[in-house]
Order: structure tokens, then C-alpha cells, then sequence
């Protein structure tokens, strides 16, 4: 059966909601809530959850969180035999910290330990890599994990960049991707084009193919997603979503709708509304992933809600 490969972050995620407008330097009342996350864990989740079989290579510390995860994991679904445990080690978290409406403010991330999931661990799991239909990885893997990837791996790799940061470090690599889910900074990084107009978005997305990428999907928020590809383009748009509760997964999980997509096969237009039906259901809900998501879910939201 063919299954998807995963390689990146794993953490525990710590959201904290205000009830209330924040007062900075001062205790808010309100809501804190734990879960797993790490976006490629994440993406991983919401594919297992989706009914396609998924590999995790990613790294944990022999810790509470760590044994948490791998457990949580293994229950979702995902395939742990690849993922390695350290001894002595912290797993990743992350904490979040929401306005009153649901939107991110901050966050912090502790993920010291990914440094482990070097090229060494990367040539340990070359046959799991090797013989998947595709490897979706984040923008957390250090530059020696993604140069050894691109290069013994000759599977269609598939990237969200994770964050600004992380992107000026996947430079030099970034036309080995096949598929990438940038945000309009990300893009901005990717492309060292300016995205603040449809026009410079599309130039942006032709900067990327020219370097080898075939397909972006950039991420625009409440605007929607815009797809360029060998087909050409498309502009996924959506009515007002009245289910936001927690935002920190909606990228992680359009990401998932995407390599479902691939996996069965989807045009450009049904692979954008998929993805942004998998982020809308994701933050509807109170965990970084919406445990109900399905088939019938998904078509349902698009029926709703994206035009």
C-alpha cells in the first residue's frame, strides 16, 4: 500500500486564550490547553486521521511529553518505528498565546533537541524515505538534514517552510521541493520578491518554479489560497468561517489537505478547497487538530463555505 513519509517536528503545544482584551505585563484570566503538535507531526495526524498511511521521523527526549507523544502518535494512527527517543534529552514544546477572538499573538518554541535529527538520522531511515509516494517535511530540519534529504531521497518532497527564519535557511535547497505551502512573508523570503499585491504574489510563485519548485500554494489567511503550477493559476476564496476557536493548526492541517490531494489524485482546483476546508475545520477546534476530520467533513465545509 503506498503510504506518505513524514521527517520534522514533534512537540507539545501549551495554548493560552484570554477571556478577555490582554492587559500586557500583568496575569490575564482565562484558558490554557495542552496537545500535541509539531507541524510535520501535525501534518502527519491529519493525514492518519484521513485514513492514508503515514510514516513519523522525527526525534523525542525520554521525557514525560516525549512518551505522551509517541503514545498519542501510535493512537492517531501514525507509524513510530522510524522515531527516535534520546535519553536525556527535553522534548520539543511550544506555548501560544491567543487574543480573545482566537487569533495568535505569540509564541515561543523550545525545539533544541530537532538539532538530533541530523543527517545521520536521516541516512538511518533511507529506506523509509526512499519508498514512500512522497515525503512531506517543515522548515524546523537543520541545512545538513535537508541537503542529505534532497539528496538520497528521489521521492516528490513536499515542504511548509514553517517560518521566516527557518526559510533563509532553506534557500540554497529550495527547487529540490516539489510541492511548497509558504505564507506571504515566507514567499517573500523564498522568492526575495516583495508579495504585497496580487502581481508580485504571482511573480513570486514564477521566481520559485523557475528554480525547480512545480507547485506553490501560498497560504493568505482570511484572503484565501493562491495556487501556481503547471496548469496555470487559481485563487481559492471563502465566505466568513463562525468557528474559530483556536488557529495554531489551520497551516499545518491545509498542508495535510494538500498531500491528500496528491495522494488521490486531485486537480489544482479541488487540492486548493481541500486544503482550505482542512484549515477551517482545524481551527474550529479546541486541539492544534480536529480529530473528526474526514472525507465527508471536508466536502462539506467547501460546500459551505469556499467559493
Amino acid at each position: 500500500m503506498p503510504y506518505i513519509a513524514g521527517i520534522g517536528g514533534a512537540n507539545m503545544d501549551i495554548h493560552g486564550k484570554s477571556h478577555a482584551p490582554y492587559v500586557l505585563h500583568d496575569s490575564n484570566p482565562g484558558e490554557l490547553h495542552m496537545s500535541m503538535g509539531g507541524v510535520c507531526r501535525n501534518i502527519c495526524e491529519n493525514l492518519a486521521r484521513l485514513g492514508e498511511d503515514v510514516r513519523l521521523i522525527t526525534v523525542l527526549g525520554n521525557d514525560v511529553n516525549g512518551r505522551n507523544i509517541l503514545e498519542g502518535c501510535e493512537q492517531a494512527g501514525i507509524h513510530m518505528d522510524s522515531t527516535r527517543v534520546i535519553e536525556g534529552e527535553r522534548s520539543s514544546s511550544y506555548v501560544s498565546i491567543m487574543d480573545e477572538a482566537g487569533d495568535m499573538l505569540l509564541a515561543i518554541s523550545d525545539m533544541h533537541i530537532i538539532k538530533q535529527l541530523d543527517d545521520r538520522l536521516v541516512d538511518g531511515a533511507h529506506d523509509v524515505l526512499c519508498g514512500a509516494e512522497l515525503v512531506v517535511c517543515d522548515g524546523n530540519l537543520s541545512v545538513r538534514s535537508i541537503r542529505r534529504l534532497t539528496e538520497i531521497c528521489g521521492r516528490p518532497l513536499f515542504l511548509d517552510p514553517v517560518s521566516t527564519a527557518w526559510a533563509r535557511e532553506l534557500l540554497p535547497y529550495i527547487g529540490f521541493f516539489d510541492t511548497v505551502k509558504p505564507n506571504r512573508m515566507e514567499l517573500e523570503i523564498l522568492s526575495g520578491c516583495p508579495c504585497d499585491s496580487p502581481e508580485h504574489i504571482r511573480l513570486a510563485c514564477d521566481i520559485l518554479r523557475g528554480k525547480g519548485v512545480r507547485h506553490v500554494f501560498v497560504s493568505l489567511g482570511e484572503d484565501g489560497m493562491y495556487y501556481r503550477g503547471p496548469e496555470g493559476e487559481i485563487m481559492g476564496r471563502s465566505r466568513p468561517y463562525p468557528h474559530v476557536v483556536n488557529a495554531t493548526g489551520a497551516g499545518d492541517a491545509a498542508m495535510a489537505g494538500i498531500v491528500y490531494s496528491r495522494m488521490h489524485g486531485y486537480d489544482p482546483l479541488r487540492t486548493v478547497h481541500t486544503a482550505m476546508a482542512c484549515g477551517m475545520l482545524a481551527i474550529g477546534s479546541p486541539d492544534t487538530i480536529y480529530q473528526e476530520i474526514s472525507y465527508e467533513e471536508i466536502e462539506k465545509t467547501i460546500e459551505e463555505y469556499i467559493r
